[in-house]
């Protein structure tokens, strides 16, 4: 069957959901040389991937990842795709403990740094979270605390049959894109950031494929992968039947802009640093950026429908000591 879709991929042909599906799945149970799996993925980025593609390919790895069960419904997430090239501190990690403090469940999903300083794992790391936990102890959290860390590693050990081949090639393939479509708690919300404008509406359509209830893709204008703090936001509010366009602000949120020279580190600890001085209540803009996208979070969540609004609950979850507790909650949690 590859050597096939290989042919037709050589001729510039795209491929079909399932066929992308069902080619992935039978890389990651070996049933591929690594000369073939190079082949595939070098044809499909010079060819450009399509939705169908990277929506089958996601869901061939949600077909053999490791699931966390939960309890808990309204499940959000808020992995991006990363590589944006900031140097900021993890302002994502940061806004799921105070989506959660706020009172929406949130399985993170993550993994070490790849093409940022600091992965969501090695600040979370930094700060006493036990990344490696095992799968009850995982979904033990997500349903006593609300809060869970998704390490990909250990919940998609299938992709390792493609990480030596990855590596050889030296330039993104489709794997860079499926992380943020495959989070094994199947979070039914989705705060999903883009490094670079071109992939917003992609993934953006590739969520509504996979059936995701509602997904915010956002890119900074800046090329944050996050809402930005420093200027427009571009957005793509998207369900399994509807979808939109919109720009945001910090004016929206109540905020003011800020450049992101403040925010930038060096690596995990100073990241993890910044993370313990935001949830203490320190003023300033890396409050302010994990203000932003928490209420981004919740906004997406449905917890309010107005921005300003979400903005409050973020803060009152950070100055009421809520996120912090959180935090040091979820470290205990994970040692055990």
């Amino acid at each position: 069957m590859i050597e096939s879709l290989l042919e037709s991929l050589a001729k510039g042909r795209d491929l079909s959901f399932d066929e992308t599906r069902g080619v992935i799945v039978r890389i990651m149970q070996g049933g591929c040389s690594d000369e073939q799996i190079a082949r595939l993925l070098t044809s499909l980025a010079s060819k450009g991937e399509t939705v169908d593609e990277v929506a089958g390919a996601a869901a061939a790895l949600r077909d053999q990842m490791t699931p966390i069960r939960t309890t808990r419904s309204g499940v959000l997430d808020t992995c991006g795709t990363g590589g944006d090239g900031s140097g900021t501190f993890n302002i994502s990690t940061a806004a799921a403990l105070v989506v959660a403090a706020a009172g929406v469940p949130v399985a993170k999903h993550g993994n070490r740094g790849i093409t940022s300083r600091s992965g969501s794992a090695d600040a979370l790391a930094a700060l006493g979270v036990n990344v490696a936990a095992d799968v009850p102890t995982v979904e033990a959290c997500l349903d006593e605390l609300g809060i869970c860390f998704c390490f990909a590693p250990l919940l998609h050990q299938s992709v390792k049959q493609v990480g030596p081949i990855r590596r050889r090639l030296g330039f993104p393939t489709i794997f860079n894109l499926l992380g943020p479509l495959a989070n094994p708690a199947r979070a039914e919300y989705q705060l999903l950031g883009v490094g670079k404008a071109r992939l917003r509406p992609l993934l953006a359509a590739a969520l509504a494929k996979l059936g995701v209830r509602r997904g915010i893709v956002v890119c900074g204008e800046d090329g944050l992968d996050e809402v930005t703090l420093a200027g427009a936001t571009d957005v793509t509010d998207v369900a399994a039947d509807s979808s939109r366009e919109l720009r945001w602000t910090p004016d929206d949120f109540g905020l003011r802009p800020s450049p992101l020279d403040a925010l930038r580190v060096s690596g995990p600890e100073e990241s993890a640093a910044m993370i313990r001085q935001v949830l203490a209540g320190t003023a300033g803009p890396a409050r302010d950026v994990v203000v932003l996208n928490a209420a981004a979070g919740l906004w997406t969540a449905g917890r309010s429908a107005d921005l300003g609004e979400a903005a409050k609950l973020a803060a009152g979850a950070i100055d009421s000591g809520a996120a912090a507790g959180l935090l040091a909650q979820l470290a205990t949690a994970t040692q055990r």
